[in-house]
């Protein structure tokens, strides 16, 4: 059998030992998680529970002394997470995962190695932030990275959807390099060649933080904009082209991300059911005291509820799979990041689907405000704004289809 770049270097029960740490983890998530959402914060008293869990080293490979989880258990954890936790707060510690995987592949062995070691010895946390407030994470940056005449830059710009930049120890970006005098690029294909990550610690002079994340969704995930005002850059930071790197590593974006979401239908899902059986009508026209579990269309809907579930679940393992056995190698490459947006897309949008029920079955009470079903409610919409969006995603299958891609 034929494989692709995902090997599996992790054993069933090495995986479940990682799920069982997630969900006692998540224990904590659920503590904090009711008063984080009330007052629209990240809880940073969680940084050093995640750390003494060991999930900071999830994704980094055995030979670099982490876990080695694949994209499959990566997904799992976060569901665990979300699902017994707190979704908000698993969709900010989940940017580190995003990151660790894409690094996997995107840095040069030195680069990858150093970093790792940071990881896995310090436990260190990474957020990566690469949205601008042009047009998010679809545009060439507008941060910008002058040359400081000693090999390294001085970075300027802002970045929007910094998620996890309060707990995070490295911050890992993207920027334009630009001439010796700070000038741009004007022709566009050299303005995208010059895209560039870079990676330095949150702790780095010139870097700040606007506190501008106010929304009714995944209030805890702290989503803030991170500031860089002629932020030293050292040459070792350099990790390589933005757009033909990180993009051709979406599916840890994908994966991470969709675990959320699975998360949330579950923990909807969960909360229905408990209520259900312990529910009754009371006495109705017909007399009698009728229990809620034995109503038929509430045991449909539930039903329901669990096929979406089920269906998005199917999907994302399936994909695992398939990347495992590196059927992607099929795939044209302008296609793959919209190809593997189909499972994103089945599992955010599993989750609104199922919270939708949930609430139903609920009643009119569980419109009001901070109850754990209305915050999954309310959480599950904010997966249409993961990249690449469903939009996106269906433009570029369809031209694929018409032979529109080149």
């Amino acid at each position: 059998m034929a494989t692709g770049q995902h090997q599996i270097d992790i054993t069933l029960d090495e995986r479940r030992e990682l799920v069982a740490r997630a969900r006692k983890l998540a224990e904590k998530f659920a503590e904090y998680g009711p008063k984080a959402d009330e007052e629209n914060r990240f809880p940073v008293e969680l940084v050093p529970y995640y750390k003494e869990s060991g999930l900071a080293s999830l994704i980094v490979p055995k030979k670099y002394g982490g876990h080695g989880a694949d994209l499959w258990t990566v997904t799992l954890v976060e569901k665990e997470l979300a699902s017994y936790g707190d979704p908000a707060i698993t969709l900010a510690f989940n940017m580190h995962h995003v990151m660790v995987g894409i690094f996997l592949n995107l840095l040069e062995e030195d680069a990858r190695a150093r970093l790792f070691k940071q990881v896995v010895e310090d436990n260190a946390l990474i957020s990566g932030p690469f949205s601008e407030e042009r047009a998010g994470f679809s545009t060439i940056a507008d941060t910008v990275a002058v040359p400081d005449g000693n090999g390294g830059w001085h970075v300027t710009g802002k970045k929007n959807w910094a998620t996890f930049i309060e707990g995070a120890d490295i911050v890992t970006f993207n920027a334009t390099i630009t001439d010796e005098d700070g000038t741009l690029p004007s022709d566009y294909k050299e303005h995208a060649a010059r895209e560039s990550i870079f990676i330095i610690p949150t702790s780095a002079p010139g870097i700040s933080i606007e506190r501008t994340w106010n929304t009714f969704s995944m209030r805890a995930s702290g989503t803030q904009t991170a500031v860089f005002d002629k932020v030293p850059v050292p040459a070792d930071a350099y990790g390589g082209p933005f757009r033909t790197g990180l993009i051709g590593e979406m599916e840890w974006v994908v994966f991470a991300f969709s675990g959320v979401y699975l998360g949330i239908a579950d923990r909807a899902i969960r909360l229905s059911r408990e209520s259900i059986a312990k529910k009754k009508l009371g006495h109705t026209v017909s007399g009698e005291n009728l229990s809620v579990k034995d109503v038929g269309y509430i045991q449909y809907q539930l039903g329901q509820a669990l096929v979406e579930l089920e269906l998005a679940e199917r999907t994302l393992r399936g994909t695992a799979i398939t990347l495992t056995e590196g059927g992607d190698a099929e795939w044209a490459p302008v296609e793959r990041p919209a190809k593997l947006s189909i499972a994103k897309i089945a599992a955010t949008e599993a989750a609104i689907k199922v919270t939708d029920i949930a609430m139903r079955l609920a009643g009119g009470g569980a419109i009001r405000r901070g109850p754990a079903l209305e915050r999954a409610f309310r959480d599950a919409r904010a997966g249409i704004y993961h990249p690449l969006s469903n939009d996106a995603t269906f433009e570029t299958l369809g031209k694929g289809l018409l032979g529109l891609l080149g």
